[in-house]
């Protein structure tokens, strides 16, 4: 499914004015591959991501944050920590633009779906041909974001933390490799229940 999910087709341009000229290139470069992949993988999105890739705000990203998706708005931003980091940049366009996919099924508040399901599915996602020449940081970058979250978790983070780690860990351990295509499917069956 990853193989056929990357043979691109669908195209949509992209700007970015988050980074550095040298970044904002290769994320308009990326943006629509992932955005392609992303449609051919779990289907039509919930609500399309606005064409402008903004900068995050200063205040987003002391919290921790590194991007965001406003499921009202469709706007994805990034933080500027993220330049100079090809695999973490492709990591946090494909979840975000995978919340857009998804912005149809239920907002939960604690994190267990809306963030863990999301963050296994990119680390599923991050095996696919796509990538190349960039899989393996993909890979890393995708492993990096469930460790940090386990980290957190275990540290005494907050309960968020805690959900959102335990959502992803579910995810693996209930459908592993086939979480992809299982939302996908439930897309399709217009079952938007996690």
């Amino acid at each position: 499914m990853l193989h056929q999910a990357s043979a691109l087709s669908t195209r949509r341009q992209f700007v970015c004015t988050a980074l550095n000229p040298e970044f904002n290139d290769f994320v308009e470069l990326w943006a629509p591959r992932i955005y392609a992949f992303v449609l051919n993988a779990l289907g039509p999105y919930g609500k399309e991501p606005l064409p402008e890739i903004k900068k995050m705000a200063d205040g987003y990203h002391i919290a921790g944050a590194t991007a965001s998706f406003d499921p009202a708005t469709g706007q994805i931003n990034l933080a500027t920590s993220v330049i100079g980091n090809h695999g973490r940049i492709l990591e946090k366009l494909t979840h975000e633009i995978t919340h857009a996919s998804l912005a149809e099924f239920p907002e939960d508040d604690d994190g267990f779906y809306t963030e863990g399901y999301v963050d296994y599915s990119i680390w599923v996602m991050a095996h696919a041909p796509l990538w190349t020449p960039y899989r393996e940081v993909m890979i890393k970058e995708a492993t990096y974001n469930i460790l940090t979250r386990k980290e957190r978790a275990i540290r005494g983070g907050t309960n968020w933390d805690k959900k959102r780690y335990a959502g992803g860990l579910f995810a693996s351990q209930a459908y592993g490799p086939y979480m992809v295509a299982r939302l996908k499917q439930k897309k399709l069956e217009g079952d938007f229940t996690w």
